[in-house]
């Protein structure tokens, strides 16, 4: 059995008027008090320590309750006396009105807790920002002021340096290749492919052997070890053959 917990008799007491759907200002004192003493034989049911503000406050509706009970004095013009349930209704009304500020505050809080605030920063001068004398500042100054700037802009942007590429013309390397192998000297040809100083020299060797060779001024030969070796062939090369080789 679950019982509800309340933060005092107080509270309690709202919850109950609450329940019994009436005003404060009108309450059954009578219902009241019983539901308040179930509440409590409850609580000794269920060995729960009552505590003496309850067992003040029950006491408090039983007077109340003995008094409603009891025939009233009336004032001189007919009406009932003082209620007995006056002091318990301002006591009521106080405990709500704190207890709905409390609640008030609460979310409050709740919302601030993901609420980071700007630290708080000096405030700025009322005073007006002093002039700049400009008769203070000589051309020759600004000059030399507009001069450092271009010397620091080219120092930061330095003009971009362009690399000339460099090319290689198959007839020079068909040249070339002529003259190596003069008196009937071996060349080898993939050693020499593997020390080209890039890519375009060796693709314009490649060439210049292929052009020899349909031409039939060398022969190639492939060694045991994979090695191509050309030898200069004894065709003459007519001068038409090479200006017709590609420059």
């Amino acid at each position: 059995m679950h019982l509800p917990v309340f933060d005092g008799p107080l509270e309690l007491l709202l919850q109950l008027v609450k329940v019994n759907k009436v005003e404060i200002h009108q309450i059954e004192v009578a219902v009241v008090c019983d539901q308040f003493h179930e509440y409590l034989s409850l609580m000794e049911e269920m060995n729960l320590d009552i505590a003496a503000e309850y067992i003040y406050e029950a006491a408090l509706l039983i007077q109340i309750k003995s008094r409603l009970l009891l025939p009233r004095p009336r004032t001189e013009d007919g009406q009932p006396a003082e209620d007995p349930r006056e002091e318990l209704v301002k006591r009521l009304l106080e405990y709500r009105r704190l207890k709905d500020a409390s609640q008030s505050l609460a979310e409050i809080h709740s919302m601030r807790v993901g609420v980071w605030t700007r630290r708080p920063q000096p405030m700025p001068s009322a005073e007006e920002p002093e002039a700049l004398d400009l008769e203070e500042v000589s051309l020759f100054d600004l000059l030399k002021a507009f001069r450092e700037v271009l010397v620091r802009f080219d120092h930061e942007h330095p003009e971009p340096y362009h690399l000339s590429r460099e090319t290689f013309s198959v007839r020079e390397q068909f040249e070339r290749l002529l003259k190596a192998l003069e008196g009937g000297k071996p060349f080898d040809l993939l050693s020499h492919l593997r020390h080209g100083r890039s890519r375009g020299e060796i693709v314009a060797v490649f060439l210049a052997v292929l052009e020899a060779a349909r031409m039939h001024l060398i022969r190639l030969h492939q060694g045991d070890s994979g090695e191509v070796v050309l030898y200069r062939t004894t065709r003459e090369l007519q001068t038409h053959e090479l200006e017709a080789v590609q420059a």
